[in-house]
């Protein structure tokens, strides 16, 4: 039964992308076929060739997804230890969640006055400020939870063994929490990389991402080159998981075995 199972899932999770990759490399397909009539390369041979502009929209989204992603993660690391051990924890945590009880559509429309008023509406910076919001607010949220009673403790140990504070980030904090911030990188990572209503209202057309340019060929009817696009969006997220969870296999992370001795 597990074995069915499993082998639904893989279905489920491959069955889409063979529909991508069919529509990417279609010249003619028409209803009812289950394949395409006809095959073609042209359309992968003009995004790799950047005929359509494509290339400046993936490096808009690189930049964007690891600036955001790096800058969320630095920053909220110490602001979730800060929170944790804040006596009013509960209500910080409360506060934090707030960006995620709007609608980025309703969040960027309130911050799109205060940016043009700031000249950073139509640039990249106010697109990524913008993200860091939600991103910051999400660091802050999972890494709260490292800063519990055993991560105390062995603080506390540290400190009795003559331990200075840089000395208890660098070797203790950190590589503890490697794990954790990792994911957190990651996550933070898939906020930026797959944003659309902040991209488009903050940056106004002027910032053109992978995600504004799916969702204008798909509007347009090119269905071809809207797939080809989620297939390029789905590829970063997809090797940025590999190297999480290779980065977090036990043979990379020896300290954890050793801490938890």
């Amino acid at each position: 039964m597990r074995r069915v199972l499993a082998a639904l899932l893989v279905v489920a999770l491959l069955l889409p992308v063979a529909l991508l990759l069919s529509l990417s490399f279609s010249r003619q397909w028409t209803w009812p076929a289950l394949l395409p009539a006809q095959w073609q390369l042209r359309l992968w041979r003009d995004l790799l060739a950047d005929t359509a502009g494509i290339g400046s929209a993936i490096g808009h989204s690189l930049l964007m997804a690891v600036g955001v992603g790096s800058v969320a993660t630095v920053l909220g690391f110490p602001t979730s230890r800060r929170v944790a051990q804040h006596r009013r924890r509960g209500r910080l945590l409360a506060l934090i969640h707030l960006p995620y009880a709007l609608s980025p559509v309703v969040l960027g429309v309130s911050l799109l006055y205060v940016f043009l008023k700031w000249h950073l509406a139509g640039h990249l910076v106010g697109v990524m400020l913008a993200q860091l919001i939600f991103a910051y607010a999400y660091a802050v949220i999972l890494l709260s939870g490292f800063w519990n009673p055993r991560t105390a403790a062995l603080v506390d140990l540290a400190h009795t063994l003559g331990a200075e504070r840089t000395q208890v980030w660098r070797r203790v904090l950190i590589p503890m929490a490697m794990p954790m911030l990792l994911i957190c990188l990651f996550q933070t990572f898939l906020i930026s990389w797959f944003d659309y209503p902040l991209a488009l209202l903050i940056g106004g057309g002027q910032v053109q991402t992978l995600t504004i340019r799916l969702f204008e060929y798909f509007s347009s009817g090119d269905i071809r080159l809207a797939a080809s696009c989620a297939l390029l969006l789905m590829a970063p997220p997809l090797l940025a998981l590999l190297m999480n969870q290779r980065l977090l296999s036990p043979a990379t992370t020896p300290h954890m075995e050793t801490l938890d001795e």
